[in-house]
């Protein structure tokens, strides 16, 4: 989907969002985020991030190491190369603080804990300090690292990336809410079609059991075998060189013909 000059597209799940601006206003009109230096307490670059907060960072002291390192990790097992654009994110000390500048700058917007926003420019994430922040900022700029990366991401595979990845680096393989139900559904031979995942192109059709399938199928794809992690590779890969890359499920269906079963085993057995 292409939005229009004044168009909102928003993938949302529990209460995380990812949205997309063809034109938008931050301080004033065509003003980037840097241009109101004066208004932000703290501001400096790591990286890939220029950080704009309204409360001294030092007090959340792995909150910068642990999206720091984002941009390899993805690099290293999606085998893609991240793009050195800057995301700016624009972090707040109170929920309030964080209400009333989307309210002023960017009325149109829904109210989610966090969010990501993307016009021409580079990528803005924003987000409010509380005891989720570490999720919602892996969340949120693993959507702009790829969006920054990749020409597109279908919707499914975009969320069940950022569902992986906002999961601490060393817990990411054993850890995730969705891991228990997903264990129980594939006990019971229950497996969600990627086919249905793919069929899925409208937000108001994607609810919290798409976001935990997406996961699945991420999980699925990355931790399964050699097979399944260079079908999704592959997969991106011709996607950021500007190839059609067609649908994921057919490619795994021709790579991993029995892919349905194996994803059964995986979750029964996977410790």
């Amino acid at each position: 989907m292409i939005p229009s000059c004044h168009a909102l597209f928003c993938r949302c799940s529990l209460g995380l969002a990812i949205v997309y601006l063809a034109a938008f206003r931050v301080i004033a009109a065509d003003q980037a985020p840097s241009a109101a230096a004066a208004r932000w307490p703290h501001e400096f670059q790591e990286g890939n991030y220029v950080f704009h907060a309204d409360f001294d960072l030092r007090e959340r002291p792995n909150l910068i190491g642990e999206i720091q390192r984002l941009p390899k990790d993805i690099a290293d097992q999606l085998q893609i190369t991240i793009a050195h654009n800057p995301v700016h994110l624009l972090l707040f000390s109170t929920q309030n603080n964080y209400r009333n500048y989307l309210r002023t700058y960017f009325p149109e917007l829904p109210e989610r804990r966090a969010l990501f926003v993307k016009r021409r420019g580079p990528g803005m994430v924003f987000a409010y300090d509380n005891r989720e922040m570490d999720v919602d900022l892996r969340h949120e700029t693993t959507h702009a690292l790829l969006n920054e990366s990749l020409t597109y991401v279908p919707l499914w595979l975009d969320e069940g990336l950022a569902e992986y990845y906002e999961v601490p680096y060393a817990e990411r393989p054993l850890t995730s809410a969705h891991m228990k139900f997903v264990r129980l559904r594939a006990t019971l031979g229950q497996v969600r079609s990627v086919e249905s995942l793919e069929a899925v192109d409208d937000l108001a059709n994607m609810g919290g059991s798409e976001y935990r399938d997406a996961w699945s199928w991420v999980h699925f794809l990355l931790h399964h075998s050699d097979a399944t992690r260079a079908c999704l590779s592959r997969f991106l890969q011709d996607i950021q060189s500007g190839l059609p890359p067609g649908p994921l499920s057919r490619r795994l269906a021709a790579e991993v013909p029995d892919y349905r079963s194996q994803y059964l085993k995986h979750f029964r057995h996977f410790y």
